[in-house]
């Protein structure tokens, strides 16, 4: 069991919020400035050993949720290795402009997408929204839809003997 004894530093290193209200953190990535970087590195040690206990500056005690532990251990984790962290609600609803770019498509499309009934969709006056979760959703079905179907066109090639009539070409070499 560890004990982290300033629950306010925790706080400032799990959500990086400086002042700043959680919906504009959501929006935003949170970057460890340098002059944190040793202490993230030393509380990614700390974490690394074992479910953690939260003591307040009067000397209330909490252990923490294995739940929240696990968040904590995986954002300090990024932060210790330089990565930037965005949190971001279970309801995060993005435009199609922000679904668009997520998925690395144009906006037009992915509007004849969503009017196709690949992903739910709502409406907030005349413009469309869809909600994170649902795009990243979309996103993992499909790369595995991609690589189901790379491997079945493997599979195939080797099974048509594709690979064994594969010749290097005069004084060519394999890399």
């Amino acid at each position: 069991m560890i004990i982290v004894s300033q629950v306010s530093y925790i706080a400032s290193i799990s959500s990086m919020c400086y002042g700043v209200d959680m919906a504009a953190t959501a929006q935003h990535p949170i970057t460890l400035p340098k002059a944190e970087q040793k202490r993230v590195e030393e509380l990614d040690a700390l974490l690394s050993r074992g479910n953690a206990a939260l003591v307040s500056a009067t000397g209330e005690r909490i252990e923490l949720p294995n739940t929240v532990y696990k968040i904590l251990r995986k954002v300090v984790t990024l932060m210790a290795h330089g990565q930037a962290v965005t949190l971001v609600p279970d309801n995060q609803a993005v435009t199609t402009q922000r679904a668009a770019d997520l998925l690395g498509m144009s906006r037009p499309f992915f509007v004849k997408l969503l009017e196709t009934g690949a992903m739910a969709y709502h409406r907030v006056g005349n413009q469309r929204r869809v909600y994170l979760r649902d795009v990243l959703a979309y996103a993992h079905k499909r790369d595995e839809e991609r690589q189901a179907a790379l491997d079945r066109l493997s599979r195939a090639a080797v099974e048509a003997g594709l690979y064994d009539r594969n010749k290097f070409p005069e004084g060519g070499r394999d890399e």
